[in-house]
């Protein structure tokens, strides 16, 4: 999944930082692009706290595997 599928993510989604995997839940939409409608970036819960992740820095886990 890239960057620009990650701009619509609904709260409560897990989600993965690529940089060092590590996870947490989407808490709401940080900030959003000039469109007004999709997210640039999130405000994500993980296990050291709340932290601001760009759409470029997630990919979401396929669950299904």
């Amino acid at each position: 999944m890239n960057a620009r599928m990650n701009r619509n993510l609904k709260p409560g989604t897990m989600v993965v930082a690529c940089e060092d995997a590590e996870p947490g839940r989407i808490i709401q939409t940080c900030t959003f692009r000039r469109n007004g409608v999709d997210a640039w970036s999130y405000l994500v819960k993980t296990a050291y706290g709340t932290e601001i992740w760009e759409t470029g820095e997630l990919f979401v886990p396929n669950m299904e595997a």
